[in-house]
């Protein structure tokens, strides 16, 4: 019975995937520059995202011009990858995206 309880939670330990930390920002979108979408936030800094999720680009086409200048409320998430030379690299993802209105 013990090992039975073992293996039980080892399968559902593996499949579990641990969800990552989400963070909010306002900025205002500059466009879809050198593979990246980029914004500027209150203070003039630029920020840089890799992705955005499927549910954000099916509501924006932020690869177009049509919200270049617009002002968004920002939800992303900030993974670390190896790139081809084993180097940690930062990959931003949009999950969530609105504009004031």
């Amino acid at each position: 019975m013990k090992s039975l309880l073992i293996v039980l939670f080892v399968s559902i330990s593996s499949l579990t995937t641990f969800a990552q930390d989400e963070s909010t920002m306002n900025a205002t979108y500059e466009g879809f520059v050198n593979d990246a979408y980029v914004f500027t936030d209150g203070e003039g800094e630029r920020i840089e995202f890799n992705n955005v999720s499927n549910q954000v680009s099916a509501k924006y086409d932020l690869k177009g011009t049509k919200f270049v200048g617009k002002q968004f409320s920002i939800t992303f998430t900030v993974d670390f990858e190896l790139d081809e030379d084993d180097e940690e690299i930062q990959v931003s993802t949009i999950t969530g995206l609105l504009m004031p209105e």
